[in-house]
């Protein structure tokens, strides 16, 4: 839309502009696909719960709380057992290790190789590994090994297993709030990726008078605004690849 919003406006022919504009969208998506590196998987939640799964996750970090997700997993599943620092759990889908990685960088591949020699050591069928964040480039190698291992950052987390247990560790929330809170609170919540649809919905209406008025140009700026208001929300807040195997 941005595309075809300038370019309509300085070649001020219609389908050159929208068939212009289609060509430059598709290349650069090409662009974005081949040199993007991606986002880390953010669970689609509310600025709230976000601010929650990261407070929680510091929080185990903080306290190194292993024992929690032994408790978490205990709430509902039987033949578990709690090893120093990871949860065994046995069930119809053979054994399924349960591995908080409770460090505030992110997991990363040689990270991932020594949690996985543990896993063989107890002949695990599945490794879970839970961490506040997680690399590029150890996802990329989980996929490549043989073996069922999935990975889940501090928003996955809470999204599908604090969550989806009802189980929550406990955390100190911030009561006071400094000037650059409240900023950060305000700008969260103007860029919250639900309000992405009311942007390029109004961005569409400034659009479509455009073809109403010979002066267009204020209505092509302020479209473009708010077409680059709603790329902020979704940038900033991605819809996250929802799991569809069973976590435990």
């Amino acid at each position: 839309m941005i595309f075809f919003i300038w370019l309509r406006y300085y070649m001020g022919a219609e389908l050159e502009a929208l068939l212009l504009s289609a060509l430059c969208a598709i290349i650069l998506l090409l662009i974005l696909h081949v040199t993007g590196k991606g986002r880390k998987n953010m669970a689609s939640m509310k600025n709230k719960e976000r601010q929650e799964a990261e407070g929680m996750f510091e929080s185990l970090i903080k306290n190194k709380d292993y024992q929690f997700f032994f408790s978490l997993v205990s709430s509902r599943h039987k033949n578990v057992s709690k090893r120093r620092i990871f949860t065994l759990l046995e069930n119809e889908n053979g054994k399924i290790l349960l591995y908080p990685f409770l460090k505030m960088k992110p997991l990363e591949i040689d990270d991932l190789l020594s949690i996985c020699s543990q896993a063989k050591k107890v002949k695990a069928d599945k490794l879970v590994i839970s961490a506040k964040e997680v690399s590029k480039e150890a996802e990329n190698f989980a996929s490549t090994l043989k073996a069922d291992i999935l990975l889940l950052d501090q928003y996955a987390t809470y999204e599908y297993l604090f969550k989806e247990y009802d189980f929550y560790p406990e955390f100190e929330r911030a009561q006071i709030k400094s000037k650059k809170g409240r900023f950060k609170e305000v700008f969260d919540y103007s860029f919250d990726r639900a309000r992405a649809k009311g942007y390029i919905i109004s961005a569409l209406i400034l659009l479509l008078i455009t073809f109403l008025f010979r002066q267009s140009l204020y209505y092509s700026i302020v479209a473009t605004v708010l077409l680059v208001f709603a790329l902020i929300c979704l940038i900033r807040n991605p819809k996250s690849k929802k799991i569809t195997k069973q976590i435990l």
